[in-house]
């Protein structure tokens, strides 16, 4: 065994020791899932919407907000219009449905986390005495299932967490591979990571949407100071880091859409991975810090799911091939047979794509067959999404190294999926015939 044969064996080792505790999570996430009990108590919240250009989707989000088996006495819908354009119709919308409407206009300081700011200092000085108990946010274009509140009012209720984080599943599950791939990403995700964590008493992460929090953690009087590109993670890792627990509700069930085009989806998620990056290196050693004086498995699990372990693994397979490449080419020069080489380099590359290729389909497979009668599509869109999602996460490697280098700034993503909640009631039923 050479050199290089054996530093390759004992990063391969240490990646797989650092990681092991994560079969146990699918293992969990197959067979368990945490149920919150009952409660009589009914809390108030305040529901936090930002919109930009979202004529076409806030209106079924706020339906589902009103239809919701929930005393509506106790919620109350707030909606900043960010920087929308001149015709379009959100703030109006949103005030013929009953929320409170701000209207912001800044293009200077652009992106979630300031429009999120925005509201909330809006509704301090409009509304002084309104205190809610916690606070949801949403996206525009997300909608709840019936019992969305009333499940995580159960979860909220129950004393075991500040934050409360919930099932996110595709409105728009059937629209081709990149809407596939995301859509059992999400559920994978809900599955294998929010799940075990909660079960474990770990606390888990928001992923940009559909969460509440406690009143305690989000004042309107102190703002949204969170304005990095990817303020979901940055708020999950500041909140963590302070000791508030944030977990998981698997029977709170609210829907999103999903980029259809790869234009979109990569421009998504150079956003995401960038920022995973910025928000990893703000709080990374904070972390190990707190991981060293406490002890505790919340830091060092966060740790590693927001590390640049990917990008370094995927690095290293890609310097792997360099090598092979070199090998041969020094094979051809000292006039040694090249083909039987070059064939073998083939045959290696082939056999790591299809490993890589079945590791995903089969953990993408388990977490599509577990949810497979929660998932709104088609079983023709269902089974198709098992065999895209594993191409989806392969052709969005290159981000992984890009996101290192390139600036990346908020750009907004375009939605046009108008369903409401009877609308993916209906297709539930036609896919189930």
């Amino acid at each position: 065994m050479s050199t290089w044969d054996i530093i390759n064996l004992i990063l391969t080792i240490i990646a797989g020791l650092l990681m092991a505790y994560q079969v146990l999570y699918i293992v969990i996430g197959l067979f368990w899932k945490k149920k919150f009990k009952e409660t009589d108590i009914e809390s108030s919240y305040g529901v936090l919407i930002a919109g930009r250009n979202e004529e076409l989707v806030i209106g079924q989000l706020i339906d589902s907000i009103k239809k919701q088996n929930y005393n509506q006495d106790k919620i109350k819908i707030f909606v900043v219009a960010d920087n929308c354009s001149p015709n379009d119709k959100t703030a109006q919308i949103c005030r013929e449905k009953g929320a409170v409407v701000f209207e912001r206009h800044n293009k200077e300081k652009v992106g979630k986390g300031h429009a999120l700011n925005f509201l909330l200092k809006n509704i301090a000085k409009a509304y002084p005495d309104y205190n809610p108990d916690g606070w949801f946010v949403f996206d525009a274009d997300n909608i709840l299932d019936v019992n969305y509140i009333r499940e995580m009012n159960k979860a909220f209720n129950s004393g075991s967490g500040d934050v409360v984080t919930s099932y996110r599943a595709s409105k728009n599950y059937g629209g081709g591979i990149c809407a596939m791939g995301a859509s059992v990403g999400f559920v994978r995700e809900c599955r294998f990571v929010h799940t075990p964590r909660t079960l474990l008493n770990i606390s888990t992460h928001i992923s940009g949407t559909g969460f509440l929090a406690s009143s305690k953690i989000l004042n309107p009087k102190n703002g949204w100071s969170y304005t990095c590109i990817t303020e979901d993670l940055e708020f999950s890792l500041d909140n963590i880091k302070m000791g508030n627990k944030i977990i998981y509700c698997d029977d709170a069930i609210f829907y999103d859409e999903q980029p259809t085009t790869w234009k979109q989806t990569y421009r998504q998620r150079m956003r995401w991975q960038k920022g995973a990056y910025l928000v990893f290196s703000a709080f990374s050693l904070s972390y190990i810090w707190r991981m060293v004086k406490s002890f505790s498995f919340t830091f060092y699990d966060n740790l590693m799911y927001f590390s640049p372990i990917t990008t370094v693994s995927t690095g290293w397979a890609i310097l792997n091939g360099f090598v092979a490449l070199i090998r041969s080419f020094i094979t051809l020069l000292t006039g040694a047979p090249v083909v039987p080489e070059i064939l073998s380099l083939l045959g290696s590359l082939l056999y790591s794509f299809l490993m890589l290729y079945l590791g995903l389909f089969v953990f993408g497979s388990l977490a599509v067959i577990k949810d497979w009668k929660r998932i709104k599509a088609t079983k023709k869109q269902k089974l198709l999404s098992m065999l895209a999602y594993p191409i989806f996460i392969i052709c969005l490697t290159p981000i992984y190294f890009i996101a290192l280098f390139k600036k990346v700034e908020w750009k907004p993503i375009n939605h046009t999926a108008g369903v409401n909640i009877e609308d993916l009631n209906v297709q539930e039923q036609k896919s189930q015939k």
